[in-house]
């Protein structure tokens, strides 16, 4: 039994602390996940906060507490869906191949050392194709390549079959692949 299964335990028999030991357990990974998927940091602290008070409601629902990662993953999901599908402008890339939100272009910042400049120009490279990608496209690559699920684990997250997960994998892969293009990146 991993320590989170022992934690949702000791909080199905009313030990309100084992609940504090999930949210450490946690609150990182669905952070990440979160920021991942909307690009903004301020949100993602939002989601960990939303997600964690619908653990708290519903946690004794859960039917298999080994089941809990997939379930923890899919709370975020769907709470990020929520706040895509009323916060989030249209993501769009420029003629000069930068992200645009509402007509404001974001530039890369610079960095002190050319190694470590180049990492994080990488990285922002990254950042930014993938936010230029549908939810669904985005979401497979995150839990697939950033979190290491299986694709079956990916498609019992996102609540389809799993070859809508490969497809999706794949297409947003090929998305990413695309605008780095457009954004310079030498693949």
């Amino acid at each position: 039994m991993t320590e989170t299964e022992e934690a949702i335990r000791r909080f199905l028999a009313d030990d309100e602390q084992a609940f504090d030991q999930i949210v450490r357990r946690w609150e990182t990974k669905v952070y990440n996940f979160a920021w991942r998927l909307l690009g903004n940091r301020e949100d993602a602290q939002d989601m960990v906060q939303e997600t964690f008070l619908s653990v708290f409601k519903s946690l004794r629902s859960l039917r298999a507490p080994e089941n809990f990662p997939a379930w923890l993953y899919r709370i975020t999901l769907n709470h990020c869906q929520v706040r895509w599908r009323t916060q989030t402008p249209e993501i769009s890339f420029n003629d000069t191949g930068e992200r645009s939100e509402a007509g404001e272009v974001r530039t890369l910042e610079p960095a002190s050392a050319e190694t470590a400049g180049m990492a994080v120009e990488n990285a922002d490279l990254i950042r930014k194709a993938l936010m230029g990608l549908n939810e669904d496209h985005r979401a497979a690559i995150i839990l697939k390549e950033y979190l290491g699920l299986s694709l079956e684990e990916v498609a019992g997250v996102m609540g389809c079959p799993l070859s809508t997960a490969k497809s999706r994998l794949y297409h947003g892969l090929r998305g990413v692949q695309h605008n780095l293009k457009r954004l310079g990146f030498r693949l």
